[in-house]
């Protein structure tokens, strides 16, 4: 028999092989696509070799044809006891995810550690986020994926870490819906970490907290008297443009920003406590540039009148 022909003969096996599993629905292809080109290859004679796994990062969550998936990365470890990891989020196409305060719509992540071994505290540290428009409502959150930082300390330092996320979150697309990944990893692992890029470039896009002398010569924040509602417009005088500005008050406030122009945001109370106010309200926010971004707490002072504004 001829060369050609047994290679014809092992192409027509391949794919009637393929073709009979398609048929019957075997879930082992369907959940695992990549084991297609295996199956092929072995079929063929052809010997595909192991595939090594990364010990730094967690699989994927889900399968491909989920509108997210989730996995725990873990960086290069510098000090014992002391390690980086990150829970990294795909997202398919154009959906979104929310930042931990989403705005007019949509639900803030909700991050458990519970079952970790030797985890003394995991801290999460959260990207800038994005405004995005959903059909005229305001959301905060991330477009086709974020990493989220994770600073993980040992209870136990002589002893590993088994890092386990189970992460809730929502994801837009169409529709939203709810979803809930989870992922495991060892701390420390040897050696040099793949990761390491993913995680600084995340942590890059963590804003910096603004020393309160900082917040003191870089903002500058009035109160409009005149304003029918309680409103106040703040001035942005640091290095660099300013993006936007994102304001989360204290339960029952809702406060509105507005970007102006040069570095100029308002502030718009659409929702107060229905009690009696206090003179000064501390609000967090983020303000967001293409280089850098800050996170400060500002006390927005309230006018005289509108000491009883809140009540019945």
């Amino acid at each position: 028999m001829s060369a050609a022909i047994t290679r014809n003969l092992r192409s027509h096996f391949a794919t009637s092989m393929l073709a009979q599993a398609r048929d019957f629905g075997h879930p082992l292809f369907w959940r695992h696509p990549g084991l297609k080109l295996v199956f092929c290859l072995a079929a063929l004679g052809i010997a595909s070799g192991p595939v090594k796994a990364d010990s730094f990062a967690s699989p994927w969550s889900g399968s491909a044809s989920d509108k997210a998936q989730m996995r725990l990365v873990a960086g290069t470890p510098h000090m014992p006891g002391g390690y980086v990891a990150a829970a990294q989020i795909k997202l398919a196409g154009q959906a979104i995810t929310y930042w931990r305060s989403p705005g007019d719509a949509g639900v803030p992540p909700t991050f458990s550690f519970r079952g970790s071994e030797n985890l003394d505290s995991a801290q999460v540290a959260y990207p800038a986020p994005q405004r995005i428009d959903e059909q005229g409502l305001q959301a905060f959150g991330y477009r086709s994926g974020v990493t989220f930082p994770i600073a993980v300390k040992a209870d136990d330092p002589a002893k590993p870490v088994r890092l386990r996320l189970t992460l809730d979150y929502a994801v837009c697309d169409n529709i939203c819906l709810p979803a809930r990944s989870a992922a495991e990893l060892v701390l420390p692992q040897s050696g040099a970490s793949t990761n390491d890029n993913i995680i600084t470039e995340a942590e890059a896009r963590v804003p910096i907290p603004l020393a309160k002398d900082d917040v003191a010569k870089e903002i500058v924040i009035t109160a409009d008297p005149g304003a029918t509602s309680l409103r106040w417009v703040l001035i942005w005088k640091g290095d660099g443009p300013a993006g936007d500005l994102f304001a989360e008050a204290p339960e029952g406030w809702d406060i509105e920003t507005h970007r102006l122009a040069d570095g100029r945001f308002a502030l718009v109370a659409v929702q107060q406590p229905l009690k009696a106010l206090p003179p000064r309200v501390p609000v967090q926010f983020t303000l967001t540039g293409p280089r850098k971004s800050y996170v400060f707490t500002l006390g927005l002072d309230l006018p005289a009148q509108a000491s009883t504004l809140g009540t019945k």
